[in-house]
């Protein structure tokens, strides 16, 4: 015969699988970077863009306005 299990058990051990699992959330987050750092092209866009901002080369922008008037 087996052993009955009460409620409790049963939330605390729900509990702790609760505790092991991953969120969907993070699997994706997990997955974008996984891709963005596989992907040599945007690597190189991120690296430039470092070089670019430790260089001083950037613009600060606060308003559309500001977006509009580097557009143009």
């Amino acid at each position: 015969m087996t052993p009955a299990v009460t409620i409790d058990e049963l939330y605390l051990e729900i509990k702790k699988i609760q505790e092991t699992m991953v969120r969907r959330e993070d699997l994706d987050a997990l997955l974008d970077t996984v891709e963005i750092l596989s992907n040599p092209e945007t690597m190189a866009a991120i690296q430039k863009s470092e070089e670019d901002i430790a260089a001083g080369r950037y613009r600060e922008i606060s308003s559309i306005d500001d977006l509009l008037s580097e557009l143009s």
